[in-house]
């Protein structure tokens, strides 16, 4: 009898480990794909940094700042200059 009941308890506490173990490795994989979306979205910002950082670089080798900041406008901000006009093709 008591075999059973040391057999029964060791599988038990076999079982009970191979759950948690099954639970941990779910979660660690939940918080890696949270870390690689994360990673994801930093390196879009990064490029979009590295594009602008480019862009200022540029500006400052520039004689003419104000052709900088026309293009910056056109560009980022979507302005336009007085007296152009914008034309939109809808049609692909």
């Amino acid at each position: 009898m008591r075999r059973k009941r040391k057999r029964w308890l060791g599988k038990l506490v076999i079982l009970v480990f191979a759950v948690w173990s099954a639970l941990t490795l779910v979660a660690l994989q939940g918080q890696i794909n949270k870390r690689r979306s994360e990673n994801a979205e930093l390196a879009k910002s990064l490029t979009a940094q590295e594009l602008l950082n480019e862009t200022l670089r540029e500006g400052i080798g520039s004689d003419d700042i104000e052709d900088v900041y026309a293009r910056l406008a056109r560009e980022r901000l979507g302005l336009v200059a007085p007296g152009e006009i914008i034309i939109v093709n809808r049609n692909p």
